[in-house]
């Protein structure tokens, strides 16, 4: 009875132990920016911590922001300086050209874009749709 007892103490320890660390493991998004695209290697991921590393392999300079919208991607409306809101922005990367950059987020569940707001690159159709589940 105690061999069986210390086994199941065991292998509920290994459970703990194994969840603790899978927790704290962040979700790894390689990004790359280019004239006029932003290509993640995935759009969905799940929620919690997820490090976004951003490579610009254009010719200029370029920035990732990640920001929870509702709004379709390409449907956020440009402003006077060629920019659009970043309203619900939750982080950021800008990356010099041939740079590589990081970000580490916290993301909660829903839609976000993931766009260069250097003026003219996001109606130039530099943003993509992320998905946090």
């Amino acid at each position: 009875m105690r061999r069986i007892l210390l086994l199941l103490a065991l292998a509920v320890a290994a459970v703990l132990v194994s969840g603790v660390g899978a927790a704290t493991t962040p979700t790894k998004v390689t990004v790359k920016l280019k004239e006029f695209k932003i290509i993640p290697s995935v759009t969905t991921v799940k929620a919690g911590k997820v490090t976004f590393v951003v490579s610009n392999v254009g010719k200029i300079n370029h920035e990732m922001v990640v920001v929870k919208t509702i709004v379709p991607p390409g449907k956020l409306k440009e402003n006077a300086e060629h920019e659009v809101s970043e309203k619900g922005a939750v982080g950021e990367a800008v990356v010099d050209h041939g740079k590589t950059g990081r970000v580490t987020l916290t993301l909660k569940p829903g839609k976000y874009q993931l766009l260069c707001n250097l003026p003219s690159h996001y109606t130039a159709g530099q943003y993509i749709g992320f998905t946090v589940k």
